[in-house]
């Protein structure tokens, strides 16, 4: 069993699995390279920024919303969809865990597929993750269908479709299979390394003389230089040679050196391929936290929401009824990423607070604070008045 089939057997349950295969892959294995998802796994940069996306998404608050006359926005939770959603979208699973299984599917296969299982009032009591290798996209008589197990066929209003950029309109295109030449190289780097530095493929130093050497000499002179100088311990001490010899350390050639180099850069493959800075993926080699605040918003707009904006789509247009649509919906809070920090929060609330567009209570609860008595007012600055009442207070001026 693959690795991304022991991962995936922790959120999908055995029995809701089939042998179909996914139209983009081919059992796993990229075609017409030689590497497949669970090699792709093992690269440490390709692992960590499947978990970045996958673990911030599913951290996010998400929440259901009724649109109000005014244009505001108020909290929906007596509806069905809230709990499932923000709680408990199915019986085996948490919100967090279902969301970071969708971004999983999403991140390495193009597509990932939940059944909705609904009521006899058609109203969905629980989101099924189905395994994307596992599912058919069947098109006929221009309606959408998916088939599963062979056999048995769902229609496309029970299925939620999230996907990457596709090429037809019906599935998402793998990064993972879309970018395989790129992460072969990086593969081939790992073995190479792997391969350099477990077997030792250069002495670190030689010991050089004019004199010949007994073996029973050259013995005795090895485990007595390493006994002595060849641990943690004494890797600082001064090294006495006697009988000619003198000291020479070596370092790798050029070449060799450059190994560090390429793996610096098959980690900004990765984080091309995933689009995110490649500090996030723990390569602090040109790393800045001059601005964070300004870091964390180009993360969120550029690697974060385009994802975002894919669920939100699919959960708003199949989980509620055709007369719900536009005025309830689904919403990802995404504040937390945009918090910045404390002097700029601090900054931002004094100025929103005298300006009046927030209250003390707002702010607050912005920090995760219980409000205060007499905090949900508005204040203003006593010296603030309209353009209108200028012209007006100028007149009155005048005529005094």
């Amino acid at each position: 069993m693959s690795l991304l089939d022991r991962i995936k057997n922790v959120f999908v349950p055995t029995a809701n699995k089939v042998e179909n295969r996914n139209l983009n892959f081919n059992n796993g294995m990229f075609v017409g390279n030689d590497i497949t998802n669970d090699k792709a796994l093992t690269l440490t940069a390709v692992w960590c920024a499947i978990r970045l996306l996958a673990e911030s998404v599913s951290a996010m608050p998400i929440s259901v919303y009724k649109k109000q006359a005014n244009g505001d926005k108020l909290e929906d939770v007596k509806n069905p969809i809230y709990n499932l959603l923000k709680f408990k979208p199915n019986f085996y699973q948490d919100k967090v865990t279902f969301f970071e299984y969708m971004m999983l599917s999403i991140l390495t296969e193009g597509n990932s597929y939940v059944r909705i299982i609904r009521n006899n009032s058609g109203t969905p009591t629980q989101l099924i993750p189905l395994n994307p290798n596992d599912v058919t996209v069947v098109v006929n008589n221009n309606e959408l269908f998916y088939q599963m197990d062979g056999s048995s066929v769902l229609d496309s209003s029970d299925v939620l479709h999230i996907k990457t950029l596709t090429d037809d309109g019906i599935t998402g295109i793998s990064p993972l299979q879309q970018c395989a030449k790129s992460l072969k190289w990086s593969e081939s780097l790992e073995e190479f390394g792997n391969t350099f530095f477990a077997n030792g493929a250069k002495p670190s130093s030689i010991l050089q003389t004019d004199r010949a050497l007994s073996d029973s000499a050259l013995t005795r002179l090895k485990s007595s230089f390493n006994n002595t100088y060849g641990n943690l311990k004494n890797s600082n001490s001064t090294i006495v040679l006697e009988e000619g010899l003198t000291f020479k350390p070596l370092s790798l050639s050029p070449d060799q050196s450059q190994f560090l180099q390429s793996r610096e850069f098959s980690i900004a493959e990765v984080a091309r391929i995933y689009r995110c800075q490649p500090h996030l993926l723990m390569d602090l080699s040109k790393s800045s936290f001059n601005n964070i605040e300004m870091q964390s918003q180009e993360f969120l707009t550029y690697t974060l929401m385009p994802y975002i904006n894919r669920i939100e789509a699919q959960l708003n247009l199949k989980l509620f009824r055709s007369n719900e649509l536009g005025t309830t919906f689904v919403e990802f809070n995404v504040n937390g990423l945009l918090r910045g920090d404390a002097k700029t929060r601090s900054e931002t609330y004094k100025t929103a607070i005298t300006n009046g567009f927030m209250s003390i209570n707002e702010v607050r609860r912005k920090e995760n604070l219980n409000g205060i008595d007499g905090g949900d007012k508005h204040f203003m600055q006593m010296n603030m008045t309209t353009i209108e009442k200028i012209g007006t207070d100028a007149d009155e001026n005048t005529a005094s």
